[in-house]
Order: structure tokens, then C-alpha cells, then sequence
């Protein structure tokens, strides 16, 4: 079982906090490549927006059962941290578990405070098992939404025990069920007379059908979600500075795949 917790959340760790994301564009014309362009965009004076995804469901509370500790032969010790984006929204409804297939390996509630939301689980596995079938679940009371880490994305185990010296923080939201298509975007600026205008207070949005899908920053990948691939999203950028928001003239196509782009003013 040493071997076999070892093995594998070298994958994970790697997999899951360190992810690598190649660079790719879509834009009115379709062109693919690196560094696309959004072309001229419109401006609206505008206080600062408070851009937010509605990540809402109405999916039941799943009904796991905790595992019988006597049927394998170890357990290693997990303690994880919730993804700050999902902390407002976590209730006494929370449930963190791992799967491997549809068997619960480990159950926990919540514990913490309102600031840091941690769960603490005990993963059961035997030695002749991969773990490439493991999956981290996690159900948000507040949001009524499953979000699910599958593999390879989460190859769970190296060490018996992660994240008790160091918070370990998987990026629950990339497993998002609402949407079942998660695009990560990356936008640059160009320089403005030769200074920048971004602030710490700026902000990116992508919007789909005017419905907010993705918040963001500058020069930092961030997730937009989509109900399928091929969906067009608005790309809206608010400057503090300028006190208001420029609207991207081409819109972006959003398939799952990474994308690169500058935005244009």
C-alpha cells in the first residue's frame, strides 16, 4: 500500500497544483494560434462592476456511505483546505469524499471557521488497486452543486500523509457539474503610451449571452464556463483607472481548449 500511495500522488500533486496550460486563440475568424487578438472594443464609463458566476444548482445532497476500515489494508491522512472562491458559500451541509469507482473511500464534514474551511479524510485503498479510478467529490451545501476532480486530473496518492504541514488546496472549481465545459483564458495588455494601465482593483469578465462565466485577472489563467463547446463569449474588461469598462469587438469561442489573447483597445 507505501508503494502504492506513493506512486501516485507525485501524479496528483503535479497534476493538480502545478497544472501547465498550452496557449491557444479562437476569435471571429477562427484563427487559431498564439497570442490572438480581440480587436478595437467600445467603452462605458462605469463604477466598478461586481462581476460574479453563478455557480447555483439544485442537485441533492449525495448519499455516501463512510468505508468499512477492516476491508483494506491502509489509509493515508488528508487534510484539505476549500478552494477560497467556494468558502462563502460552504454550509454544515458540506461533504468532502474520494471514490474509486462508485465505492466511498473517504467521507468528511466540514471543520474550520468562516475565513478557512479545511476537511479532514481518511483514504482507504488496498495495494493491488490504481488509483487512476480515484476521484476527489466535493458537495457545497451553500450551492447545492457537486464538483468532482477526475483522473487523471487527481491521481491521488504519494505520501500517507498531505497537506498536515502545508495547505493543500485542490482547484475544486474546475470540476464544476453545472457546466459541463470549463475553457482557462489568459489575457494580456498592451502597453498604453508606453505605461500600463492595469490597477490591483481591475478586473476581466466573460460573458455568454449576458450572463457572467468567468471572473478573472490579467496575465492569470482563469476559468470560463460553458454549458457545450462552440459557445461565444463577450470579453469585458474594467479599468480602474478609466473608470469604466471596455468591451472586446470579437468574441471569444469557447471549447475546453486553453486560450491566449490581448486584448485591444
Amino acid at each position: 500500500m507505501k508503494a502504492f500511495m506513493k506512486y501516485h500522488v507525485a501524479m496528483f500533486m503535479a497534476a493538480v497544483l502545478t497544472m501547465s496550460w498550452g496557449c491557444a486563440s479562437n476569435d471571429d475568424d477562427d484563427n487559431k494560434g498564439n497570442g490572438g487578438l480581440t480587436g478595437t472594443s467600445t467603452f462605458q464609463a462605469s463604477q466598478q462592476p461586481q462581476w460574479q458566476v453563478d455557480m447555483s444548482d439544485s442537485q441533492e445532497r449525495p448519499q455516501w456511505a463512510a468505508p468499512d476500515p477492516s476491508k483494506y489494508e491502509n489509509k493515508m491522512i488528508v487534510m484539505l483546505r476549500l478552494q477560497d472562491e467556494l468558502v462563502p458559500f460552504s454550509t454544515d451541509d458540506d461533504l468532502m469524499a474520494v471514490l474509486a469507482g462508485d465505492e466511498c473511500r473517504a467521507l468528511s464534514d466540514r471543520g474550520g471557521n468562516a475565513q478557512k474551511v479545511y476537511f479532514v479524510i481518511n483514504v482507504h485503498g488496498n495495494s493491488s488497486e490504481s488509483g487512476d479510478n480515484f476521484r476527489l467529490c466535493y458537495y457545497s451545501g451553500g450551492l447545492k452543486q457537486l464538483f468532482v476532480l477526475d483522473t487523471p486530473q487527481n491521481t491521488f496518492f504519494n505520501e500517507r500523509n498531505v497537506g498536515i504541514d502545508n495547505d493543500f488546496s485542490p482547484p475544486l472549481l474546475d470540476g464544476a457539474t453545472k457546466y459541463a465545459v470549463k475553457t482557462k483564458v489568459t489575457v494580456s495588455f498592451p502597453l498604453t503610451n508606453g505605461d500600463p494601465i492595469l490597477t490591483e482593483n481591475d478586473q476581466l469578465a466573460v460573458f455568454v449571452d449576458g450572463e457572467c462565466r468567468g471572473v478573472g485577472k490579467a496575465g492569470q489563467p482563469f476559468t470560463v464556463f460553458t454549458n457545450s463547446a462552440g459557445e461565444r463569449g463577450e470579453l469585458r474588461y474594467y479599468s480602474q483607472k478609466r473608470g469604466g469598462i471596455f468591451i472586446a469587438a470579437k468574441r471569444l469561442t469557447l471549447t475546453g481548449e486553453p486560450q491566449s489573447v490581448t486584448f485591444e483597445f
